[in-house]
């Protein structure tokens, strides 16, 4: 199982006796990023094109967690999914999704692989609807070349997620928002 295994290697950039490492993570994640490539085939789809993840801070109780707003379009119309992304305690950079509304049912676990300031990678445990997959986030809608290069060789020089190389497939952005 994903959390049984200690396979996670992310790299965000911070020392590892920084006191609050989940609180800093979180804050770099905020924000708007879009989904350039993704493994998962709900995002593959020819009808789902422009996807973008929307991180924002809040706190639940005393944690601190994310709210997230997955915006795309389909079928030509706006829609969204919204959850919470709940750090697992004791695992480096890992995050329990839990839904919100209508998808409060649905439930998985992501590794956040590598962040910088332009990029982030994702790592998805497998789940009942979708295989265990990889997702390339950027900052920028329409990512240039030199940063998707950039993107890819770091993936190739990773430890755990090379291997879900061959599934990823670009996702479609079009002008509308």
């Amino acid at each position: 199982m994903f959390l049984q295994r200690r396979k996670m290697n992310a790299r965000v950039g911070v020392e590892p006796n920084i006191d609050n490492v989940a609180d800093d993570l979180l804050l770099r994640m905020e924000g708007r990023w879009y989904l350039a490539y993704s493994g998962c085939p709900l995002w593959q789809k020819p009808e789902i094109n422009t996807v973008s993840f929307n991180f924002h801070p809040r706190h639940l109780g005393e944690e601190l967690v994310l709210e997230d707003r997955v915006e795309y379009i389909k079928n030509g119309k706006m829609r969204f999914r919204l959850g919470f992304d709940y750090p697992v305690e004791g695992i480096f950079n890992t995050f329990r999704w839990k839904g919100k509304g209508v998808n409060r049912t649905f439930r998985n676990h992501f590794e956040v692989t590598l962040i910088t300031e332009d990029f982030m990678v994702l790592f998805f445990e497998k789940t009942l609807t979708s295989p265990t997959s990889i997702d390339i986030l950027t900052r920028e809608r329409l990512a240039g070349k030199d940063l998707m290069v950039r993107i890819f060789d770091q993936i190739r020089n990773n430890e755990t997620i090379p291997a879900y190389l061959k599934d990823v497939r670009q996702v479609r952005q079009t002008q509308q928002l």
